[in-house]
Parts: C-alpha cells; sequence; structure tokens
C-alpha cells in the first residue's frame, strides 16, 4: 500500500490526444481510428491545480509525463501546467517523453525555461523515422528540438529499434551528438512485427517480419472476434518485482483517474485492451483524484 503522503513519483497522462498515427499504439489499430472506449481530454490547468495541490507537488520528487494513449504535444495548457509545477517545487525532476511533432518553436523555447528534461522520440533520420511515428515530420521534430536545446534546454534523443532503421543508429547518435542532444537511447522495445496502414485503412508497409492480414477488414474482423472471446490466461505463481512500489509511484490519467502504473490505466471498463478485464474487479471505488476524498484524506492505493 502506498499512502497518499509517502507518494514520490508521479507517471502523469496529460491528454489522451495524439497528433501522430503510431501502428503499435494502443489508440489505433495499425494506424487505423477505431478503438473506442477511452476519452478525448486535455488535462486543464485548474484540474491540475486539484489534482496537484501545492504541499503535494512539494513532497514530490519527480513527475514523469508521457501518456498512454495522447501526447504532450496536444495539451493545451502544457505550458501553463509544467510552469504551475515548476513553481511550486523548483526542486522537483519534470521529464517528458513526446513525438515533439507539434507546437511552435517559441513553445520548445519557453519549456526549457522551466527546467524541464525531454525525451524527444526520433526512430531514424528523415524518411525512416516516418514508417512508424506516422503523421508526424521528421524536419519539424528535428527543429523544435533545436529550438529547445538552443534555449537551454536537456534532451535526449530515444530511438525505438526496428529492422528498418537499426542501419542509420551510428548516424543517428552522430547526429545527436552535433546538435546538442544530452542523450542517446536505442532501445528495442518488441514493436517490430506488423502491418502498418493509413487513417483510410489503407496498407502502406511491414515493420518487421509477421504473420498478420494486410487487408484492414480482416485485421479488424480479428480483433473484433477476440474481444468476444478473451480468456484470461492461467499463468504460474511469479513473484513481482514492483517498480511503483519500490518507488513510491502513481499513474495519473488525463482525466484525474489515479492508478498504480501505466500498465493498469487504460480506462479499465471503458476501453478494450489486453489485460483490462482482470482490473476492473480491483476497482472497487471512486479513483478520481478530482474528487474531495483525494484531498482531504490520505488514501491506500494498491500496489
Amino acid at each position: 500500500m502506498i499512502a497518499y503522503q509517502d507518494i514520490k513519483h508521479v507517471h502523469l497522462e496529460i491528454s489522451t490526444r495524439c497528433n501522430a498515427a503510431c501502428p503499435d499504439c494502443p489508440r489505433n489499430l495499425r494506424g487505423v481510428d477505431v478503438v473506442e472506449g477511452y476519452p478525448l481530454h486535455d488535462m486543464q490547468l485548474d484540474e491540475a491545480k486539484t489534482i496537484f495541490p501545492t504541499a503535494f507537488v512539494q513532497q514530490l520528487d519527480e513527475i514523469y509525463i508521457n501518456g498512454n494513449l495522447g501526447d504532450f504535444v496536444t495539451a493545451r495548457d502544457a505550458l501553463p501546467i509544467v510552469e504551475y509545477f515548476r513553481s511550486a517545487n523548483p526542486r522537483l525532476s519534470i521529464q517528458v517523453s513526446t513525438n515533439a511533432g507539434a507546437k511552435s518553436k517559441q513553445f520548445w523555447q519557453e519549456l526549457a525555461r522551466f527546467d524541464v528534461q525531454v525525451t524527444f522520440c526520433i526512430d531514424g533520420l528523415a524518411g525512416t523515422h516516418e514508417l512508424y511515428r506516422q503523421n508526424t515530420l521528421w524536419a519539424t521534430v528535428i527543429d523544435n528540438a533545436k529550438a529547445f536545446i538552443a534555449a537551454g534546454g536537456r534532451a535526449t534523443w530515444k530511438m525505438i529499434q526496428f529492422d528498418h532503421n537499426i542501419s542509420e543508429e551510428a548516424a543517428c547518435r552522430t547526429l545527436a551528438k552535433d546538435l546538442g542532444f544530452s542523450n542517446f537511447q536505442f532501445i528495442d522495445h518488441g514493436r517490430n512485427a506488423f502491418p502498418v496502414f493509413d487513417l483510410r485503412g489503407n496498407f502502406r508497409h511491414d515493420i518487421g517480419t509477421h504473420s498478420q492480414p494486410r487487408d484492414f477488414q480482416q485485421l479488424h474482423r480479428i480483433r473484433e472476434e477476440n474481444k468476444k472471446s478473451f480468456v484470461i490466461p492461467e499463468l504460474a505463481p511469479t513473484k513481482i518485482d514492483c517498480w511503483s512500489k519500490k518507488h513510491k509511484s502513481i499513474y495519473i490519467t488525463a482525466t484525474g483517474e489515479v492508478y498504480p502504473c501505466c500498465w493498469m490505466g487504460f480506462f479499465p471498463g471503458r476501453m478494450y485492451h489486453q489485460g483490462n478485464e482482470q482490473i476492473v474487479p480491483l476497482i472497487d471505488c471512486d479513483n478520481s483524484a478530482l474528487t474531495v476524498a483525494w484531498q482531504v484524506r490520505s488514501i491506500g492505493l494498491i500496489v
């Protein structure tokens, strides 16, 4: 159990909207917007102040802004919320992970002023990056990173490993150093085996090697059938080293719902997502941080 007064780390989803259409994102099906059940919502400044009163922000060591469904750049109050966090706690570590494919250069210059560490998700060079980060432009992302770094911002270049970008790793590392990035990450997230479709459901290309259908209607039918026949698998007992418990962390959605971690925060009961069926029975209370209960008493969070 983690009591309210013991929380030290918050993983925050600031918006459920996104400018991109990454084909392995749970907000779409291989690039097509057919997923239902999650709300479209940007966290507003007044909501952030209600969820994060000054005293609570002051007890935190870090806020990590990176949503399950949305991106930082789509949130209308992104800068005011970050400014509020910084003013409430000057020592707070504020981390942002983003596709960085939107907002003006002025936005990124202003963000740097609040001493925020930003991870720019850039999956290769021009033309390669967009194979996964659909609807973003490599040149725009790089220009935004340049503006942020030039204004004094600390930036990390994060590159997800795919078969189609492995050959560009060295060039990206060199470019990141030349541009002034503080760090470079090349990470295998296991996202390397699926077809990619445009918003209309037209097949575009493959990522990795897979056996999934390249006809979107067929793929969609399979998904709908799986929703009806999903069976919770029986797993052997195992020892779990819970990151959230160890770091006294919680996950908060853009609508203010509180969960032990992001793996449980896919709006259980409303949204179809693998594993949600197991989570719904565990939620037997109002878990909104916008309620009075969150503000006036310590609460236990199951982790």
